[in-house]
């Protein structure tokens, strides 16, 4: 089953339908997330027994997780402190059910109302561990007053923090700090991935993130208005295609390129190798004439097309005319790396994308031409867009920090309003279908963050789309391989070390995993 990604709203719609109408028992569901909290912690401990545990709980769901551990560490010969921030009637439901449990059993349990209750916890140094089980999701706002200053001596412990759904001060939509937050070497997140552990400061603060599988069935998931899901390596399988025995090059795919101006032919390069390296049987890169000669000195395998050009030796509106042939021939269309923003070059792509009826893959400096004319994207047939955040700033107008805010409902309103796919690349690479689902990418690392990396995934999904490919599954794809070739590469070659065209080496080694033949 694949693995969602939600929203508080979205988390909370699952929980009250699995439990409400699929009749689903909440003390069960918490006695299994509480259970897995323990048996993490069991994991973080080199010896239980007798090992001093601390944790720190809410009033609420994410405290009864809290109650569900502090009753199996104990069972298992753990010295376990249970700290509750707020009074015993504010506990209630199936968390205060857990609580009465531990309680009967006389479990060492002591209630935080204000700041000078700090004063009575012991030395947190002394701890083994700290489980923090005190806001999860439902953090709205900044954390003050008593939470701040309880986040504070958790942080300043220097002892291993394992986190109960998220860590405590991360928005569970945003990812963003509330002021504070709880440093966690683990989090074990119930059920699904959250928002909030994926994006901004949430991957800093979690740790490693492990999702507490609670066995909702897939009607759980059925209710949501749209899928949004982690796309991990091994989903490959699922979409790259079995070759046939008596394929030959025109079948493989055909990628016609308009990349590259004076300074610049390196982005050309790399969207053509790499879109050769993932499968496409042939690929032209159409260049301004007068960079021809560059283009077949670095180009072995792939073909060079001179076009026409403008006297600053980039693609005008005659290149068009030059290229039709081409055109045709093509399946796919790449345009935009290393063009250049002149005008020239913008009326050029304008007038391609109006009159070219084929797949566009549109990138880098291409996707200017849609600043203050995002209504050319519905013209187009479900175009793929490749921008960072950065990019998708500069053509929406709106600010880098309000599109991070909200990132995934931004992407997929955006990719549904323009009809368009829409790659946001950055930390979890987000793809979007133009219906609403996204997927977000489970490769990739920072070894990415060099100039031309862009490039190459552009040349991944073009080829994948020429394939034959759907073209959402085609681009969710080319993502994955892209970031799972970073990965290998990194681990070669190191973060810092590592130059775009290192990918091409290792796109190979990762597709080779999935190639079968047609039978």
């Amino acid at each position: 089953m694949k693995e969602y990604i939600l929203s508080n709203k979205e988390a909370q719609a699952v929980d009250d339908y699995t439990m409400g109408e699929l009749g689903y028992s909440g003390k069960e569901l918490m006695k299994k997330a509480g259970g897995y909290v323990a048996m993490k912690a069991k994991n973080l401990l080199n010896h239980v027994p007798g090992s001093r545990i601390e944790i720190f709980c809410g009033t609420g769901n994410n405290g009864g997780d809290g109650f569900v551990a502090a009753g199996e560490l104990s069972d298992w010969g753990a010295h376990v402190h249970v700290w509750i921030v707020g009074t015993e009637d504010k506990i209630s439901g199936d968390a205060l059910y857990y609580y009465n449990k531990i309680k009967d059993d006389n479990q060492s349990i002591n209630f935080l109302k204000k700041a000078e209750d700090l004063e009575n916890i012991q030395d947190l140094h002394g701890s083994d561990l700290i489980i923090d089980a005190l806001l999860g999701t439902g953090l709205k706002g900044d954390v003050r007053g008593l939470y701040a200053d309880l986040i504070d001596m958790i942080n300043n412990s220097n002892r291993p923090v394992l986190s109960v759904d998220i860590p405590s001060g991360i928005n569970g939509d945003t990812g963003l700090k509330g002021g504070k937050a709880v440093k966690a070497v683990k989090t074990i997140t119930m059920g699904f991935l959250k928002r909030g552990l994926l994006y901004n400061d949430g991957p800093d603060y979690s740790g490693k993130v492990i999702v507490g599988d609670l066995k909702y069935p897939q009607e759980s998931y059925d209710i949501l208005d749209y899928e949004t899901y982690l796309f991990k390596k091994e989903d490959l399988k699922k979409f790259l295609p079995k070759i046939a025995f008596d394929v030959y090059k025109h079948r493989m795919g055909k990628v016609l390129c308009y990349c590259g101006s004076p300074g610049m032919t390196g982005a050309a390069v790399l969207v053509s190798r790499a879109a050769q390296r993932s499968g496409a049987g042939l690929v032209i890169s159409a260049i301004p004439a007068s960079l021809n000669t560059i283009m077949e000195i670095k180009l072995t395998e792939g073909l060079s097309f001179p076009v026409k050009e403008s006297e600053k030796h980039t693609f005008c509106k005659t290149s068009l005319e030059s290229s039709r042939e081409k055109i045709d021939w093509s399946n796919t269309i790449v345009f935009g790396p290393g063009v250049s923003d002149k005008k020239e070059v913008m009326d050029f792509g304008i007038e391609l994308l109006n009159t070219a009826q084929k797949p566009f893959v549109i990138d880098a400096d291409g996707l200017k031409i849609f600043k203050d004319n995002l209504d050319l994207i519905k013209k187009l047939d479900s175009p793929i867009l490749t921008p960072h955040i950065g990019e998708l700033s500069f053509i929406t107008g709106e600010s880098v920090d309000e599109i991070k805010e909200n990132i995934i409902d931004f992407g997929r309103d955006f990719a549904q309003k323009y009809g368009c796919i829409l790659v946001l690349k950055g930390p979890h690479t987000i793809t979007f279908s133009p219906e609403g689902t996204a997927t977000v990418n489970a490769t990739g690392n920072p070894g990415l963050a060099t100039g031309g990396t862009g490039d190459v995934l552009t040349g991944i999904i073009a080829a994948l789309v020429a394939q034959g490919l759907d073209p959402f599954d085609a681009t969710a794809s080319a993502v994955s391989v892209h970031g799972a070739a970073a990965d290998e590469a990194v681990n070669h070659l190191g973060f810092r070390g590592l130059i775009a065209g290192d990918l091409l080496k290792y796109i190979p080694e990762i597709l080779k995993q999935y190639d079968e033949l047609k039978h």
